[in-house]
């Protein structure tokens, strides 16, 4: 079964990133317990000049990658944040269950898949973010965290 979840999550990874550009202007968060690499995002043909994603409103996006977490985790949780000047605030409609997105467990020193299809809906305002990926570790609170540009046009 963990062989057919592989091949499933792989093959929807190469699906995702064939319209995808490759995202290289990321940055990791400061003490976080993973490597990240290989990101692609779709659309966001900004990439190729490293200029923010552009997403339009009432509009699907994917967020594709590799990473490597210092850290095991039986039940990992994940959000996506825009960070503002007071606080972080979660995206909408986000299942916070990172197995939907990646194998679980999450094993550490383990390179794995990450794939994100999310919707952009028109409430989230036309304006520039600074976006947060986190997945975290339930119960030791390891955390695997970096940013990214986008703007919502």
């Amino acid at each position: 079964m963990a062989v057919f979840v592989l091949t499933v999550v792989g093959l929807m990874l190469a699906a995702s990133a064939v319209n995808a550009e490759q995202v290289n202007n990321y940055r990791m968060c400061p003490n976080t317990d993973c490597l990240v690499y290989d990101l692609f995002i779709d659309p966001c043909p900004q990439a190729v000049y490293n200029q923010a994603c552009q997403w339009t409103e009432n509009s699907n996006t994917s967020i594709a990658f590799k990473y490597n977490p210092d850290f095991g985790s039986n039940i990992p949780v994940t959000q996506l944040y825009a960070e503002t000047f007071l606080m972080d605030l979660p995206f909408l409609d986000i299942d916070t269950n990172a197995c939907l997105y990646t194998n679980c467990p999450v094993m550490k020193n383990t390179e794995q898949n990450w794939l994100f299809n999310l919707f952009v809906p028109k409430n989230y305002g036309k304006t520039y973010y600074v976006v947060r990926f986190a997945v975290w570790d339930k119960v030791n609170f390891t955390t695997c965290c970096f940013t990214f540009d986008i703007k919502i046009v």
